[in-house]
């Protein structure tokens, strides 16, 4: 019995020594939890500087694209077209290939532009407020086409014509 009592207690003095050894570690960490608090603010500043540089970016090469998107492409074919109140006016026969459909709108109101045909329908998101231009590229096919000016949901009067493509 004495045998284990000296076991047990001996055991337990050890786990002791073990267990204050373990809780001086933990309780004296090397840097303070201010120091830790300063280190991870700083991190996270540094990832909020990399989300900027990459929003500036973004941003960037979207303003290029705005610019682009009045110009066509080098190797389309323009067509000019104008839009106003109950006026669409542009070419009624054009050749097939990568045309860019540059599109300004003379009226008061807001017009869009759409073309449909050949398995097609492309249209702007969103429409043309007044004396602004902008191109729609679109790869046309030898057929028969539909451009109009889709707004509100509606053809408006006077504003479609169908187009040839040989």
């Amino acid at each position: 019995m004495l045998q284990c009592k000296q076991l047990l207690f001996g055991t337990m003095n050890e786990f002791q020594g073990r267990l204050s050894g373990s809780m001086a570690i933990a309780a004296a960490p090397d840097k303070s939890l201010s120091e830790r608090t300063g280190d991870t603010l700083q991190k996270a500043g540094e990832k909020t500087k990399e989300a900027g540089r990459a929003v500036v970016d973004t941003t960037k090469k979207a303003a290029n694209t705005v610019v682009d998107a009045v110009t066509p492409d080098a190797d389309a074919h323009r067509v000019d077209v104008t839009l106003a109140e109950n006026r669409l006016e542009m070419p009624k026969k054009l050749s097939p290939g990568k045309t860019g459909f540059v599109v300004h709108n003379t009226g008061k109101e807001r017009h869009s532009f759409e073309i449909q045909g050949e398995g097609m329908d492309k249209k702007f998101m969103m429409g043309l407020a007044p004396d602004e231009t902008k191109v729609l590229h679109v790869d046309l096919k030898t057929g028969t086409y539909k451009a109009l000016c889709p707004e509100k949901g509606k053809e408006h009067e006077g504003m479609s014509t169908t187009l040839m493509v040989k």
